[in-house]
């Protein structure tokens, strides 16, 4: 790196040299612009969020890279919808992980939320087969081991799907597996939009000892023809913002089995 700057250089002046800096390199450090400005790492951070929010770089862990060089992930309009009840399941799932646990995360919007809330958990693994999900917890927890499964890419929805996704998973069984669903029948269990979605997620319920999931009120009854994966009971944690008209607590009530459902904002 060049030799020190002045250390009373205007903020805009020292903004404006970092981003020479990003012209002749592929990234840069919080460190880098430490030593090469004489300034704290709150302000070398300062720095790189104003750029940041002006659209000049993007943020990483410990530093930046210029925009050109980030692959911004399509992230469908599903994430954005009902966010409010996924955050409270979200929160309230990520109380349930302990420090150094091994989880398996599914695909879907509340999952991905539900990995959001995990930025204070030490020592954990995630593996999923998500993409969304995998690439999240690659920038933003890094204290977290991440492992994706194999599988066919679904382009539309980012995750991976098929045979390989259970010959990836043949000699792990985790703490617990996270699930989302798109859809849920009384008499009938937990759906999935898509048969390849619906097997993949048969398969995460066999490599886990408690499974777990995070359905927001909206599915209950959605009312289009989707595929089960799993009958009523075959969860042993169902976390919801509202059961409406206790439908689901009434459906997974089984005497050789008890089901808790916990609803988030009562």
């Amino acid at each position: 790196m060049s030799s020190k700057q002045p250390a009373k250089m205007l903020a805009v002046e020292r903004q404006r040299k970092i981003l020479e800096m990003l012209d002749t390199s592929s990234s840069i450090r919080i460190s880098d612009i430490c030593d090469t400005f004489d300034v704290s790492a709150v302000t070398a951070r300062s720095d790189l969020d104003v750029l940041e929010r002006d659209g000049k770089l993007k943020r990483t862990h410990g530093g930046a890279v210029p925009v050109s060089q980030y692959v911004i992930p399509r992230v469908p309009q599903r994430l954005r919808r009902n966010a409010k009840a996924k955050q409270s399941i979200a929160r309230y799932a990520a109380s349930l992980v302990s420090d150094g646990e091994m989880i398996l995360v599914g695909s879907g919007s509340t999952t991905l939320a539900f990995v959001r809330a995990l930025s204070d958990k030490k020592g954990i693994t995630i593996i999923s087969n998500d993409c969304n999900v995998i690439e999240y917890a690659e920038q933003h927890l890094p204290d977290a081991t991440i492992a994706s499964t194999g599988g066919a890419l679904g382009r539309d929805y980012r995750h991976y799907y098929g045979s390989m996704v259970a010959s990836s998973l043949s000699d792990i069984y985790l703490d617990k597996v996270f699930l989302g669903a798109d859809g849920f029948e009384p008499d009938f269990g937990f759906l999935a939009e898509f048969e390849q979605t619906a097997l993949t997620k048969v398969e995460f319920l066999r490599h886990a000892r408690t499974k777990i999931m995070l359905m927001d009120s909206t599915k209950v009854g959605a009312g289009r023809s989707f595929v089960r994966f799993a009958k009523p009971s075959e969860f042993d944690i169902v976390i919801m913002d509202k059961d409406p008209d206790g439908i689901v607590a009434a459906a997974v009530e089984n005497p050789d089995h008890e089901v808790k459902v916990i609803q988030t904002e009562v």
